[in-house]
């Protein structure tokens, strides 16, 4: 019996098949709450590493709905 599921939910977790709301949300909450006005790239992978999520994932689309959710 092969116990393998755990590897795919993580890899959906981290964003590797594909950004989706939920990663985007999580990640605007983590930066959120770092207080920053202004956010580096630096600061984005942090808040990424933080939630599992893997950055390099994010698409432009993805970046554009962060910047929206952290501008509300």
């Amino acid at each position: 019996m092969n116990n393998d599921g755990w590897k795919a939910a993580a890899f959906d977790r981290a964003g590797y098949n594909g950004i989706r709301e939920e990663h985007i949300e999580a990640v605007a909450d983590e930066l959120a709450a770092t207080g920053l006005t202004t956010i580096t790239r630096d600061d984005f992978d942090r808040a990424c590493l933080r939630c599992g999520i893997d950055g390099s994932n994010f698409k432009q689309s993805d970046l554009d709905r962060l910047k929206e959710l952290l501008n509300k």
